[in-house]
């Protein structure tokens, strides 16, 4: 539980993070054998840098970080460089297939026992690989279901059954349709195989991806450099791709609050208030020497009923309900019992660190969704008729624009930096600085 302040509005604010543990370690937790099916986009798109807007004219628009040298080489070459070690570490009772896809689909390897295939040679082929063509995720859905229609694969309960889908998620030939992507996952879900998306670059269209991916066993993650690519698949290849549980359904209840937003749970509808937490799939997290996790969390905001001036005590219960990997329920509940005041108050750094990135996020979302409002307002004015070579651009693909700070959030940055500053200090958490380091760029930016 935590008590805070709004760092701009200056009005209390209640907050609950909700985490479920579980008794594995890394000595106990060990994945089942595994179906995976690579599939890897080298379309045209992948031939950008990391840090490029591949459909912006001249990639001139590039992300640069002082601290990070940025690896210049195509997300191409990145990625199979990835992939190449990702064959390293299966184990001698998986099967492997490979497909790639552009404007049309190939299979690079059919779903084989891994000790039945020349990884050698199939890396020198990989390695071969050039990014070109259109685009076509559809086809390359399509191309993954037909190669899991071996009954065999899908009845035998010891196996595991996941496509490793890497792109940059900008399709623009086949269905573009929104619903015929999350559609086929969800089909392909109701069999036990189950999609992790691999997002590339920073010109990743996370919108797309978010949306297909909330459905059972699905998982997506982003990369916007090499470095941090090759250790996704290093350290944490098991845990990614091996789901804990599934539909996990929560709920509060409580005479005291109501549930005014949840973080962490895309799949949240405020219209239910009844049951506050949906999570179609959840995967393990490691930790660390002082057991401490890092990585997602689920961060309740509180709508208090009545004033909490002269309340000192209050009770809640929660319930929660799970399937395991074969459908098997469980159910627990547990109540707690809170010590209220409207004095500051965190139960830990983690749900201090999680408000304050929720603060951060939601402010440089506002931001956003400010200054490109009023770019595009400005463009409805000026727009020219007659201007040539406009770039013809499906839905999913991406340009990046120019950067623009207005002095009404310049001021709103200044006083949040304060704040931001003090609570790095208090959490003594180094990776927060990085965050520091763009408000200052904001701040001093001119336009």
């Amino acid at each position: 539980m935590a008590i805070t302040k709004n760092p701009l509005e200056q009005s209390h604010e209640y907050y609950m993070t909700v985490g479920l543990n579980s008794n594995l370690t890394e000595d106990t937790f060990k994945r089942s054998p595994m179906n995976l099916l690579i599939c890897v986009d080298v379309s045209g798109s992948m031939s950008s840098p990391f840090n490029c807007y591949h459909y912006d004219k001249h990639h001139s628009n590039t992300t640069n970080n002082d601290d990070t040298e940025f690896d210049t080489r195509s997300k191409m070459l990145i990625t199979i460089e990835v992939i190449s070690k990702v064959l390293d570490y299966l184990k001698h009772n998986d099967q492997l297939a490979i497909i790639t896809f552009e404007s049309n689909t190939s299979i690079i390897q059919t779903m084989t026992k891994v000790t039945q295939i020349d990884i050698k040679k199939l890396k020198s082929q990989l390695s071969k690989i050039r990014a070109d063509g259109g685009t076509n995720m559809s086809a390359a859905l399509d191309c993954c279901a037909s190669l899991f229609e071996d009954a065999s694969l899908i009845i035998n309960n010891e196996y595991d059954n996941r496509i490793l889908f890497l792109t940059d998620a900008q399709p623009n030939e086949g269905s573009l349709q929104e619903n015929t992507f999350s559609s086929r996952i969800e089909q392909l879900s109701k069999h036990r195989i189950y999609t992790t998306f691999l997002g590339i670059g920073i010109d990743l269209n996370t919108q797309l991806i978010s949306s297909i991916t909330k459905h059972r066993g699905a998982n997506y993650f982003s990369v916007h450099d090499s470095k941090k690519f090759l250790q996704l698949l290093d350290k944490d290849f098991d845990l990614i791709l091996t789901p804990l549980v599934f539909n996990v359904k929560m709920k509060l209840e409580s005479d005291l609050f109501d549930v005014e937003q949840v973080y962490g749970s895309p799949e949240w509808n405020q219209d239910k208030h009844d049951e506050l937490i949906t999570i179609n799939t959840l995967f393990p997290s490691r930790t660390d020497d002082n057991d401490c996790t890092r990585g997602g969390i689920v961060l309740l905001k509180l709508q208090p009923r009545k004033s909490l001036l002269d309340l000192l005590n209050t009770k809640m219960c929660f319930s929660v309900t799970y399937e395991d990997r074969l459908g098997q329920t469980y159910e627990n509940k547990q109540s707690i019992n809170i010590h209220m005041n409207n004095k500051i108050h965190y139960a830990n750094s983690g749900i201090q660190k999680a408000i304050v990135l929720v603060n951060y996020v939601t402010l440089l979302k506002t931001w956003i969704n400010h200054e490109r409002e009023q770019k595009y307002n400005k463009r409805k004015i000026l727009f020219d008729l007659n201007e040539q070579n406009v770039e013809r651009l499906s839905d999913w693909e991406r340009q990046s624009t120019p950067l623009i700070v207005s002095n009404q959030f310049r001021e709103q940055f200044k006083i949040f930096r304060n704040y931001f500053q003090s609570e790095i200090t208090e959490i003594n958490d180094k990776d927060l600085e990085q965050e520091m380091k763009i408000l200052n760029k904001l701040i001093d930016y001119e336009n």
